[in-house]
């Protein structure tokens, strides 16, 4: 079962083991008064650091992670940004599977790609959500 913030008026927070689409993101910010969608997608690479990766491990406290993205969103109240839906998936994730999706939606373009990529990068300095490496021969946890 997925844990989940929706404000259906603007926002939406989802924390889930299951699998996660690029669809359900985009319906969700598109809406008439926006011509600026913006999408993050982070997928499971098959390498790292000269190792073969066949998946990824997450793991994190649910409420203290909805929280901390809820502090993500609100960084949308200070651009012109109107809709956002943040997804991170725990458990298990193959190789090219989804792990995250940042999308937002604004009037213009450029408020929407800024939301974004500036998400990303505070869920990746803020967001406890805990990271392990699984290889051919075994695992290690990882820096996020």
């Amino acid at each position: 079962m997925a844990n989940c913030h929706d404000n259906p008026l603007r926002d939406k927070v989802v924390l889930t083991h299951k699998k996660l689409f690029v669809e359900d993101a985009l319906s969700h910010v598109t809406v008439p008064a926006c011509g600026g969608v913006s999408i993050f997608c982070g997928t499971t690479r098959n390498s790292s650091n000269g190792r073969r990766v066949v998946g990824l491990e997450y793991e994190a406290y649910g409420r203290m992670v909805l929280q901390e993205l809820e502090g993500v969103v609100a960084e949308a109240a200070r651009r012109d940004v109107r809709r956002v839906y943040i997804a991170h998936r725990l458990g298990y994730v193959k190789v090219s599977e989804i792990s995250i999706i940042v999308a937002a939606s604004a009037p213009h373009r450029a408020d929407a790609i800024s939301f974004v990529s500036r998400a990303v990068d505070l869920i990746k300095q803020k967001v406890p959500i805990w990271k392990k490496e699984w290889y051919e021969d075994g695992s290690v946890w990882i820096e996020n």
